[in-house]
């Protein structure tokens, strides 16, 4: 007969567990990340040459790019940018050239995070050309001021 265990932390907090898919009968641990349980995603498109916010965090808060999606079509002298600004301090992410067109698939295991009030933007520039960016995210409520997050880097 088996002895059921369940697994408590300090404090008493119970450990969240489900029923097995496989076996019924059986208790399995769950385990999620940050990003499994608090991330969002949103997609943005552009046909122009423009700034284009794919998120914003909360006040204070910071952004964490978890995934991005990115695809253009090809025109010649379009250049694709990903960044975060605050208004006052810009950081590129990634700059794609467009002429050859661009499909691409990145999951940021390391997790990119922005510094405080960082919006994350996609700029289309050069050249007019079409660009969706789709990027998976988190809101994180403190986020560092520029100056503390750029001595991390």
């Amino acid at each position: 007969m088996p002895i059921e265990v369940v697994p408590v932390l300090p404090g008493g907090v119970v450990l969240h567990n489900v029923s097995s898919q496989f076996r019924p009968e059986e208790r399995v641990q769950v385990i999620t990340t940050g990003p499994q349980r608090h991330g969002v995603f949103r997609s943005v498109t552009a046909t122009t040459q423009t700034t284009t916010e794919i998120a914003a965090p909360v006040a204070k808060g910071a952004i964490v790019v978890t995934d991005l999606l990115i695809t253009t079509n090809k025109q010649a002298g379009g250049i694709l940018t990903l960044r975060f600004s605050d208004g006052t301090n810009t950081i590129n992410l990634a700059v794609f050239p467009v002429d050859l067109a661009v499909n691409q698939s990145l999951a940021l295991v390391g997790l990119f995070r922005g510094w405080r009030d960082a919006d994350l933007q996609m700029v289309t520039s050069g050249a007019t050309f079409d660009a969706t960016v789709t990027a998976g995210y988190m809101k994180v409520p403190d986020g560092l001021e520029f100056a503390e997050w750029d001595t991390l880097r």
